[in-house]
């Protein structure tokens, strides 16, 4: 049986843990030099420690090294020298002297044991380890330190003490919730800074991913694993077992609550069988009341005499936790999974009365609601129509959380066929709004059974335009407008009204938006939630259609007028939109960030996210790069856990050209690939997805592809005089142009877009023009017509802080001006380029203005070039029997040594293409070689300096 075990116990990979492994590795190699160091893997129950300890033992055992071991147990764990005796038993003793001149005595589990004999153990231990280290490393294992008897400790604890230059390593693991078991002494070793510490935490979303794969055969949703991760508390064993219970086939749906594991259950039966019938009630309330529980209510609910006397019995029992703060008190269950595996326990009549009885302590409206639902099995139409009535009081503030909780429990309770399914199809509805797409999924089947109404596909649309389905979306949509009657039900009118509306935002259709959000004005109240998101999108249909004047005034007014509810984040979200356009980012970026947080006031988590994924874009724009990554991170795990797809390509637009400008190549690629929209999705999903592609080929100076990416937003995204476009495209579409040598298109764009440009069209977009204008005047060699739109472009940054947009502006100028010849001007604007991209840390751009500084062979020596300039390649020498190279023929020879083809080279110079053959003929005869291949066998001949 324990092969059994332990072949079950390693039938999964140790994932998660690759730092923790590593840090051993790094004291065990210090080890090795000579140099005795203590080490102590801490974490709690089932985190892994013995797992790990066992691994990498096996990882560094050779016949040089020897390892002594102790397996601490709670049993033993008051018997003097316990652990001593193992760690005896498991060492290749060598014949050696006692402390007094006699053979050693035999090690034994002594009842008392004296000062004096302790010390001499110690000591005996001390020689046997300066023995054994003579022959290569020693490793002192002892797992469980919390279950060693303390005379075992303590010889421990004076032994490493005194071994300093000795190769041993003292490796303990301990369980942080069991560390009070220890002795003071003990425990103040543990903790002392010469004890290195190696902490175990939960497993990360990634890793519980890895273990599913390996366990379960299937990838797991991200919903799935964030409940695996809150369950179990991201710890291996927890995890694992569950996996290892629950059946496969249902692992491939949503799971509806994931169940504890078998462990948990026997851990808490063995608790309970123990416990006063005090202490069975108290723990019973907790699981009825639910997660951090009031000890008020627990209090009045379990009804004894003194519960503070049943929570010190929890305490002791390791069941309970009691925690007292400034703002609160509250009792929950020490272990993951043991508050439902309590409340499975609980007699099914007896959880009814609890539930009740619950409904009478408690405070909160919705929470009393939730317990008189748990308490009634069966249809009520009396409770369904108070959750109704719960539900419409969330709707009004836009709590759409617990507007689906209350719909769905009202839904089960409805004796009439109609009512229960109405009221379904609000509960999904409200999912939706909420962003709980994963379970909404889960009613699709049902709903889509249901007869047509106008609801009915109201609801089907809206999830469509959330997961990014624009035909479908618009088919949906189009037949709950067809078939309601205003007339008769304003409510629902209004409701698909609004629905329209996102359709249209999500297409930028400033005409549908308009004509949409005034529909749904005149068919409710304007305290109504889906009055005040017309309103919010209202002003973007009006930016949109080129009246910004009117789209601002309506913003000042309503963010004035908003209180602080979830209402609010729609007019937020709607104003941080408009003002990241009209060029006010840091307003955009205050405003985006306040409309995120949905826990205190409720709101829609598709607001959120989608003010989530422009925050990102604002710290790009502003230079706060570090924060975009973290912002990034942040929102992905919360977008992919939602399922909304609308919001994908946007976010990974900001994610791609992040990474691809910092040099991170595998990340840029992955958030490319992950930024990809389907091919009948939204204009907001096709321009950030055309983006994303175009930079991250920018970024590799490889226009082709970058044109290939461009070219669908001619049509897709078109800036007219009555349209205007909220991405800011054009100008990377000119450059484009530019590099690919298709000057007469990027003439015809270019006057095409700037005479569509509006009179109030931001600074921004002035600037984006001028550089796009300059770019293509040095193309055609209109050198000093260049510079004036290049630095038109500048003064229109003048009073913005945008180093992004400056640095690229500058880089385009100075690599325009060394083409043309302007080599010191070239230089100096170069050079500013460069400390812009290095303070955002855009390790592919620094690089590029180090070769263009060295094709300009200006001012070389000035300590610029060479210091972490972001470039692994080493320049061309020349041996100084050879003629010099220029600096433009150096900037060649160094790329066609590297395998560049000359159209490569042309672009990454800026150059034409004739111009690099001129200077690869002329480097041939310098060098008197005749092809590219002794080039590279001579580059790569020369050292490095």
């Amino acid at each position: 049986m324990a092969d059994e075990a332990s072949a079950q116990a390693h039938s999964y990979p140790m994932v998660g843990r690759d730092a923790q492994k590593a840090a051993l590795r790094e004291v065990f190699k210090e080890v090795k030099k000579g140099h005795c160091r203590s080490v102590v893997l801490s974490g709690p129950l089932g985190s892994g420690k013995s797992r790990l300890l066992e691994e990498f033992l096996t990882e560094i055992g050779t016949r040089s090294t020897t390892v002594l071991s102790i397996i601490g147990d709670e049993w033993e764990s008051s018997l003097n020298l316990a652990g001593y005796t193992q760690l005896m038993s498991t060492a290749p003793l060598r014949s050696s002297k006692g402390f007094d001149g006699d053979e050693q005595p035999p090690s034994k589990i002594h009842a008392e044991l004296t000062p004096d004999q302790a010390v001499k153990y110690a000591q005996t231990l001390h020689i046997h380890l300066e023995q054994l280290q003579r022959r290569g490393p020693v490793v002192v294992a002892v797992d469980d330190l919390q279950w060693v008897d303390e005379a075992t400790l303590r010889i421990l604890v004076f032994t490493a003490r005194r071994l300093h230059g000795a190769k041993v390593m003292f490796l303990f693991t301990m369980d942080t919730e069991r560390a009070q078991n220890l002795p003071v002494g003990v425990l103040d070793h543990v903790a002392s800074h010469q004890m290195r510490k190696v902490v175990l935490p939960p497993l990360p979303v990634e890793a519980v991913g890895q273990l599913g794969r390996h366990l379960l055969g299937t990838d797991l949703d991200v919903t799935t694993l964030r409940n695996l991760i809150e369950h179990t508390g991201g710890l291996p064993l927890p995890l694992v077992e569950l996996m290892q219970e629950i059946p496969r086939n249902s692992w491939q749906g949503k799971l509806p609550q994931l169940p504890p594991s078998q462990r948990v259950r026997a851990r808490v039966r063995s608790q309970l069988a123990g416990a006063s019938d005090q202490l069975l009630a108290v723990a019973q309330s907790v699981a009825v009341l639910g997660g951090g529980a009031e000890l008020q209510a627990v209090a009045e609910l379990a009804r004894v005499p003194d519960v503070l006397v049943a929570l010190d019995e929890g305490h002791e029992l390791q069941l309970l936790v009691f925690t007292v703060s400034q703002t609160r008190s509250s009792v929950t269950f020490a272990d993951p999974g043991a508050a439902q595996a309590v409340y499975d326990a609980i007699a099914p009549t007896v959880r009814m009365n609890l539930h009740r009885t619950a409904a009478e302590v408690v405070t909160d409206p919705g929470v009393q609601l939730s317990h008189r639902v748990a308490a009634t099995p069966g249809p009520d139409a009396q409770l369904a129509d108070a959750l109704e009535d719960y539900a419409a009081q969330q709707a009004r503030a836009g709590v759409w959380s617990a507007v689906a909780t209350a719909m769905l429990a009202a839904s089960r309770l409805s004796a009439q066929p109609r009512q229960h399914d109405l009221r379904l199809l609000h509960a999904v509805d409200a999912m939706i709004g909420s962003g709980d797409l994963t379970r909404a999924a889960t009613y699709l089947s049902t709903i889509e059974s249901f007869p047509s109404s106008p609801l009915r596909s109201a609801v089907l649309g809206y999830l469509a335009v959330v997961t990014g389905q624009f035909a479908s979306a618009r088919a949906h949509l189009d037949m709950a407008w067809r078939t309601v009657r205003p007339e008769h039900d304003a409510v629902t009118a209004a409701r698909i009204a609004q629905r329209q509306i996102l359709h249209g935002l999500a297409n930028w259709d400033g005409e549908a938006m308009l004509e949409w959000a005034q529909r749904t004005r005149e068919l409710v109240d304007r305290a109504e939630p889906v009055w005040v998101e017309a309103e919010a999108i209202h002003g973007l249909g009006l930016f949109a259609s080129q009246a910004v004047e009117e789209a601002d005034a309506i913003y000042r007014t309503r963010m004035a007028e908003a209180a602080e509810t979830a209402q609010k984040q729609r007019i937020q979200m709607g104003y941080a939109w408009f003002a990241l356009r009209t060029d006010d980012v840091e307003s955009a970026h205050l405003h985006f960030e306040a409309a995120i947080p949905t826990e205190y006031r409720g709101g829609s988590l598709r607001i959120s996210l989608w003010a989530e994924a422009w925050l990102a874009r604002c710290q790009l724009v502003l230079g706060d790069w570090d924060a975009a990554a973290a912002t990034i991170a942040r929102a992905s795990v919360r977008l992919e856990s939602s399922g909304m797809r609308l919001m994908r390509p946007l976010l990974y637009w900001t994610a791609a050209e992040l990474y691809a400008i910092r040099g991170d190549w595998d990340r840029a690629q992955h958030y490319v690939q992950l930024s990809t929209a389907p091919t009948d999705g939204y204009r907001a999903m096709a321009v950030p997805s055309a983006l994303a592609r175009a930079r991250y080929h920018e970024a590799r100076a490889d226009y082709e592809s970058a044109y290939e990416a461009m070219y669908p937003l001619l049509s897709t995204d078109p800036q007219t005089r009555e349209r205007s476009s909220f991405w800011p495209w054009q100008d990377t579409m000119v450059n484009v142009l530019v590099m690919t040598d298709r000057l007469d298109e990027a003439q015809e764009f270019l006057d095409r877009h700037v005479a569509a440009l509006p009179a109030h069209a931001a600074d921004t977009d002035r600037a984006r023009m001028a550089w796009a204008r300059g770019r293509l005047q040095a193309a055609r060699g209109e050198a000093e017509e260049a510079r004036l739109s290049f630095e038109q472009a500048l003064e229109h940054l003048h009073s913005h802080h945008r180093p992004y947009l400056k640095a690229r502006i500058c880089f385009a100028y100075g690599q325009s001006m060394r083409r043309a010849g302007k080599r010191r001007l070239a230089s100096s604007i170069l050079r500013t380029a460069r400390e812009l991209y290095v303070a955002l840390g855009a390790t592919t751009y620094v690089a590029r203005c180090d070769r263009e500084l060295k094709a300009a062979g200006v001012d070389t020596d000035a300590g610029v070039l060479g210091h972490g300039s972001g470039t692994d390649d080493p320049p061309l020498r020349q041996h100084q029997d050879t003629v010099q190279l220029t600096a433009q023929e150096q900037a060649v020879a160094q790329f066609v040594a590297q395998g560049a083809t000359n159209k490569e080279v042309a672009r990454a110079l800026f150059i034409a293409e004739k111009t690099v053959q001129y200077h690869l003929t002329r480097i041939y005869g310098k060098y008197g070689i005749r092809s590219r291949s002794e080039l590279a066998a001579r580059y790569r001949s020369v050292p490095s300096p």
